[in-house]
């Protein structure tokens, strides 16, 4: 009688596979947030009518930027199980990351002091309307993205060693290997962006192509007058080191959260920086001040933009007038092939 291994076989798989997901679980977190969050179907319908996905998948979350973050580092509400809905995450809680130079619990406040002093705080002077809600919070832009692959970078950036190399050379004095290559994959995801050009952008354009938001925050349509220009096309094309709006909004050397309004003298894009965002070795390193001048979101806007409205309005008369009169030639044209002998005034 022949033996079904099959089954057995089957059977095998399963626990392994159960093995796997129980320990990636148990890396995710030892307070039992995985007991629930780690079924694909928790979800519930808000009272604004909208679904919340509870489920988090604990592979994903392992690899990512905050898998050394327990749940309760940025959950600081919830103390028990089953817990009541969790309240907003306040991204400059301290959580339970030691700094490892000051030993101190670590924290996102400064990031949140220097987004103060930005014009994405409703409380700016310079904005034109201070409505909270309209303003972006840390979740808008951010996510808790995966390390990204860095294999080839190394091969650049370190003699052509991999990365399994570099990990060895710590090897000789360091015990712990999972706590030195996570920090060694923090630190070399660093070494690039950890967004491509195009992804900034349209972070970006998330908020500030919306008419109504254009329209309630008396803004330029900042979006289609950069996509309009060569730096947004060379973006869009994924051209090497063309501009985003990170780096002619934010000066060199300074904090990508440190967006000012262009009123502000300490603005990178105040008007007499402005030159000095153009001068980086990438793009325009021989840029004088009087390239300062040029506007690069020139809106046709009457009352904003005058000037350049009426001249536009002139362009635009010219090229209708030189084209109704070609066409106006043509049909005379036609008319006098088809009708040769037509004669308004008759011969005397």
């Amino acid at each position: 009688m022949r033996k079904c291994y099959l089954p057995i076989l089957l059977l095998l798989f399963l626990l392994f596979y159960s093995s796997l997901s129980f320990a990636e679980e148990a890396i995710l977190d030892d307070e039992n947030c995985s007991m629930c969050h780690k079924y694909p179907g928790l979800s519930r319908v808000n009272d604004e009518g909208y679904l919340r996905l509870f489920y988090i998948n604990s592979h994903r979350f392992t690899q990512s930027l905050h898998s050394r973050v327990k749940c309760t580092g940025c959950h600081t509400d919830i103390k028990k199980i089953p817990h009541s809905e969790a309240k907003k995450v306040d991204c400059s809680t301290e959580c339970h990351i030691k700094h490892p130079e000051t030993g101190e619990k670590f924290s996102h406040k400064n990031i949140t002091e220097i987004l103060n002093k930005s014009i994405h705080n409703p409380q700016n002077p310079n904005v034109n309307k201070a409505i909270e809600e309209d303003f972006p919070e840390c979740t808008d832009c951010h996510s808790n993205p995966l390390y990204l692959s860095i294999a080839e970078e190394l091969q650049n950036l370190h003699g052509g060693r991999s990365a399994e190399e570099i990990l060895q050379k710590c090897d000789a004095c360091h015990e712990k290997r999972s706590f030195y290559s996570y920090f060694f994959n923090h630190v070399a995801s660093r070494a690039k962006y950890l967004f491509p050009a195009e992804k900034i952008v349209e972070t970006c354009i998330e908020c500030h192509s919306k008419p109504e938001m254009v329209e309630k925050h008396k803004l330029k349509n900042a979006a289609s007058t950069y996509l309009d220009t060569f730096h947004g096309k060379a973006v869009m094309f994924n051209m090497d080191n063309a501009p985003t709006c990170v780096d002619c909004h934010v000066k060199d050397n300074a904090s990508a959260h440190l967006i000012l309004s262009h009123k502000d003298p300490e603005s990178a894009v105040y008007e007499e920086n402005r030159y000095k965002a153009c001068q980086d070795d990438r793009c325009h390193p021989t840029a004088k001040a009087n390239m300062g001048g040029i506007r690069m979101h020139v809106s046709i806007d009457r009352n904003m933009y005058p000037a350049e409205f009426y001249t536009a309005l002139f362009f635009s008369a010219l090229t209708l007038g030189v084209f109704v009169l070609l066409m106006l030639l043509l049909l005379l044209g036609l008319f006098r092939g088809m009708f040769p002998n037509f004669k308004i005034r008759k011969d005397e």
